[in-house]
């Protein structure tokens, strides 16, 4: 069985909408239908996870996770490493010491291949491509350091509220973002598409191998939001204001509500851009008779802030639903639990597990995830009983409906009932006491994890 394994960047699941048709949950303006068909195609064809969590964030951590199926969190003791200036717990390059699953894959016979526009994972030392027989990086994505030129005088301030001072340490990424994209020719230049034509590419010369295991990392629906006019249309067609592809610098306070608007409708336009790019590879898959053959894995690692908490981007104290909840879907190439909605907690480190077991090869060395098809082809609705997940300082547990939310920098610690309160603003610690106290011991333990 060959596998084809996507995994996008900064993913919302209310933004897709087989996870949400009657819109997003952000309650900071009208909810908004993000039109995902490609992907709605995909959950109908296979099985859709609804709490697939990281049990480590961001980026990085959560490939460490996939790419062994090993914890990251509780954080390891590790040195920083030069060649990067992100200095969060867990973001470190792959350990040389485990076994990644290209690496066993590749031992397995399988041809392993990388295609990735997520530009943390071609940093120097990081050796993500590791145990790959064939990788291409994409250039360009937010702060990639890959074109030099400066800006054309007044061209910065096309995308800038003029009203608004910003200092110029808060303009380093969309700076370097648009001198990325200062010769962008067509809608086939920007990231996405490069990424996933060079994989269709691949596989149109390489689907005669017997055993394959490609995998896509795109960086989008990461912001900055460019994205081409047609797809902005769909949700924002009749914007003249600047062009407010970068909500980072600004607090919400300090946006109209047209402007706030503005971001939300581009961050779903680059949703659908996704969606778009992952149709053609679907249909190449078809078209070059592979369907029948591949497994097909999607998932993002976590979501995005926009506007909620007053402000936008990803704080580690903003996990929640919009930031924690992404897609996660699984196509069987014999079809295999299709149209399954499966309700169960489950990990990142879980999908590679339960990848490798459904690819039939000889497990791979210490493996912490477990094999989820199991539970799902049974009908169960159960998998692990509750989650430990971490993103720099913010540990959580999630268990039924609880969320329990550490601050470890300042021990201290909230509950909330995601049932009752998805926006979390509601500490429910003083009235249910015994609750916190049992996640605070699960966290502590991180036993049955």
């Amino acid at each position: 069985m060959n596998c084809i394994w996507i995994t996008t960047d900064s993913f919302r699941q209310d933004h897709v909408h087989c996870y949400r048709p009657e819109g997003t949950i952000d309650d900071t303006g009208e909810s908004i239908q993000v039109q995902t068909p490609n992907l709605d195609r995909l959950a109908r064809e296979g099985v859709m996870f609804d709490r697939l969590r990281a049990e480590a964030l961001p980026t990085i951590p959560c490939r460490r996770g996939i790419f062994t199926g090993r914890r990251v969190f509780p954080w390891p003791d590790e040195p920083f490493y030069k060649g990067d200036t992100v200095h969060l717990p867990g973001w470190r390059p792959l350990p040389q010491g485990e076994v990644t699953l290209a690496e066993h894959l590749s031992e397995q016979g399988y041809v392993t291949a990388l295609v990735a526009d997520t530009y943390h994972l071609m940093k120097p030392s990081m050796n993500f491509h590791r145990g790959f027989q064939s990788f291409h990086w994409v250039r360009g994505q937010e702060f990639d350091q890959w074109q030099t030129q400066p800006l054309p005088a007044g061209y910065l301030e096309q995308y800038l509220k003029p009203e608004v001072k910003l200092e110029p340490r808060r303009l380093r990424v969309l700076s370097q973002y648009l001198k990325n994209h200062l010769y962008l020719a067509g809608e086939e230049d920007y990231p996405v598409a490069r990424t996933f034509r060079w994989a269709i590419q691949w596989l149109e010369r390489n689907r005669t191998h017997e055993r394959f295991y490609l995998y896509l990392d795109t960086f989008d629906p990461h912001e900055p939001w460019l994205v081409p006019q047609r797809f902005l249309d769909l949700y924002d067609p009749d914007w003249d204001g600047p062009q407010l592809i970068y909500g980072n610098p600004y607090h919400r306070s300090q946006l109209t509500a047209a402007e706030h608007h503005h971001l939300r409708a581009r961050y779903a336009a680059v949703c659908t851009m996704v969606d778009y790019w992952i149709g053609q590879l679907l249909a190449a898959v078809d078209r070059l008779g592979l369907r029948e053959n591949t497994l097909i894995v999607l998932m993002s690692d976590h979501g995005k802030i926009i506007g909620e908490f007053g402000h936008y981007g990803m704080p580690p104290q903003d996990t929640g639903p919009a930031l924690s909840a992404v897609p996660c879907i699984i196509r069987h190439p014999r079809g295999e639990n299709a149209g399954r909605r499966f309700r169960g907690w489950l990990y990142n480190i879980d999908l590679t597990a339960t990848v490798l077991a459904l690819m039939g090869v000889e497990p791979k060395p210490e493996v912490e995830g477990q094999n989820v098809w199991p539970a799902v082809t049974d009908g169960a609705d159960e998998f692990r009983n509750y989650l430990v997940t971490a993103h720099a300082q913010m540990v959580a547990v999630w268990e039924e409906d609880w969320l329990y939310l550490l601050n470890s920098d300042e021990n201290k610690a909230a509950l909330y009932n995601l049932a009752e309160d998805i926006h979390r603003r509601n500490d429910l610690s003083a009235r249910y006491p015994g609750v916190r106290e049992d996640l605070a011991k699960k966290l502590a333990t991180l036993a049955g994890c």
